[in-house]
């Protein structure tokens, strides 16, 4: 069962988010037509396959708890036969999938978000009208307004954004008589009035196919193409996407390949005692600030030969801490780097290796220390140790059922059909994974303070 949550770990987490991109980039970037409905349905069904295979997963296998998981990681990777003081081996495997799962959370979460906003302020199709004109021989002018009808406003202020129909006279290019066409659109601060004027398109040559009108031309052209958004509000929400994106992004360390270990690489004899608050002080032009600019972030602490040296994990320290006190091997990184945290690895004697990264200050004052050559044996073979590949089996189904909920609401959204219950959908498609994961904390305290008892009552050998 652990194998198949790790490969159904790394399926979802490079076909959901992929798949969320390109539902959201199609529906916000293409018109209407059979290319917006193949990419964005087959991207949503990518989406919703991901979610019921967790569901299906997670009923089967049976959920466990993060810090089950953490210790089944563990026992997956150890080698009961490991010999205290076994050398360093040569070649350390790369930490791509702790990336990628980082990665995937980035990126999934601004996009969802904007899909949201996206899928409920959006029309969802042109209109017949916009279909027939689109197709002709059409122009864009500008018209004044001849007739004012069927007001709706958005709010009790005479400012507030109103939709209405507009009557204009279109002039025809075939016997010279104009042709009263009436178009609905949404206006900001009131209603136009009569004798105020739209960029409207229409065909010269057929005025009676009818009319569209909008506030700008680009509007007019988005209702023509049949585009969700105009051209100004699809370049708002693209780099409303990229900045949230890059920001989340600034957060995950870069992705980590499979490096060979040179023997003029720092290697020291550790052994894990516990966790810490690790503060790193400003520096540079930051060194005159208050205490309120150092950074300080969790780390495992490693008794060394050279004094302590704390260790940052891409993983909760707080549930792998029990399970690596005691374990003794060795901390290597590569003196070269540089950086405020600088990539490094713990090697246990046990046969795995587990990424992590040292305070670039640390690790220059270890590295500046004398040292001889690295022992390494190139027979040596050790394991990765992913703490959070077994990801699938703690997401609680409530939550899963939320997002199932989620993917309901994108596929109503996906419709050709309009109404004021296209917001309301959004709104509830966003929220129902957060009451659902909200609802279960609070009903199910004392079985997590159970589980934490049970995991750390086991040995840690």
């Amino acid at each position: 069962m652990s194998a198949g949550a790790v490969r159904l770990g790394r399926w979802v987490t490079v076909a959901g988010p992929s798949a969320l991109v390109v539902l959201t980039g199609g529906w916000v970037f293409l018109g209407a037509g059979p290319a917006r409905t193949c990419v964005v349905w087959g991207a949503l069904a990518v989406v919703a396959a991901c979610v019921v295979a967790l569901i299906g997963h997670g009923l089967t296998a049976g959920r466990i708890f993060p810090e089950q998981a953490y210790a089944r990681a563990l026992d997956a990777v150890r080698d009961p036969a490991g010999r205290a003081g076994a050398p360093v081996p040569a070649d350390l495997h790369s930490s791509r999938w702790t990336w990628a799962r980082i990665t995937a959370v980035a990126v999934a979460v601004p996009t969802a978000l904007v899909l949201s906003v996206c899928l409920g302020a959006a029309d969802p199709d042109r209109s017949p009208t916009a279909t027939r004109i689109a197709d002709a021989d059409h122009v864009i002018k500008e018209l004044p307004v001849t007739a004012v009808g069927n007001v709706v406003r958005a709010g009790s202020s005479s400012r507030s954004a109103a939709t209405a129909d507009y009557t204009v006279k279109l002039p025809s290019a075939a016997d010279g008589k104009d042709v009263s066409a009436t178009f609905r659109t949404e206006t900001r601060r009131g209603p136009r009035e009569v004798g105020d004027t739209f960029p409207v398109a229409y065909v010269p040559e057929q005025p009676r196919l009818g009319a569209v009108g909008a506030l700008t031309p680009a509007e007019v052209e988005a209702q023509l193409a049949g585009r969700t958004l105009s051209q100004g509000s699809s370049l708002f929400a693209a780099v409303g996407w990229a900045v949230v994106a890059l920001a989340m992004l600034g957060v995950a360390s870069p992705p980590r390949g499979a490096r060979r270990v040179q023997a003029d690489w720092v290697a020291l004899r550790a052994t894990v005692t516990g966790a810490s608050e690790h503060a790193e002080p400003p520096s540079g032009s930051d060194a005159k600030k208050d205490a309120k600019s150092t950074s300080r972030y969790k780390c495992l602490t490693l008794s060394t030969e050279a004094g302590e040296v704390p260790l940052g994990l891409a993983a909760s320290h707080e549930r792998a801490t029990p399970l690596l006190v005691g374990r003794a091997g060795w901390l290597v990184w590569n003196p070269a780097a540089t950086g405020k945290k600088v990539a490094a690895d713990f090697v246990a004697d046990e046969g795995w290796q587990l990424p992590g990264r040292v305070p670039g200050a640390e690790a220059a004052r270890v590295a500046a220390q004398p040292r001889g050559p690295v022992a390494i044996d190139a027979g040596r073979q050790v394991r990765l140790l992913e703490f959070g590949s077994l990801w699938p089996r703690t997401v609680p189904v409530s939550v899963l059922l939320g997002l199932l909920v989620s993917v309901a609401a994108a596929g109503a959204l996906l419709l050709p059909a309009d109404g004021g219950w296209r917001v309301w959908t959004a709104v509830a498609g966003v929220a129902a994974p957060f009451f659902v994961w909200m609802l279960g904390g609070l009903l199910a305290p004392a079985k997590a303070t159970e589980a934490k008892g049970a995991v750390a009552g086991e040995p840690a050998a």
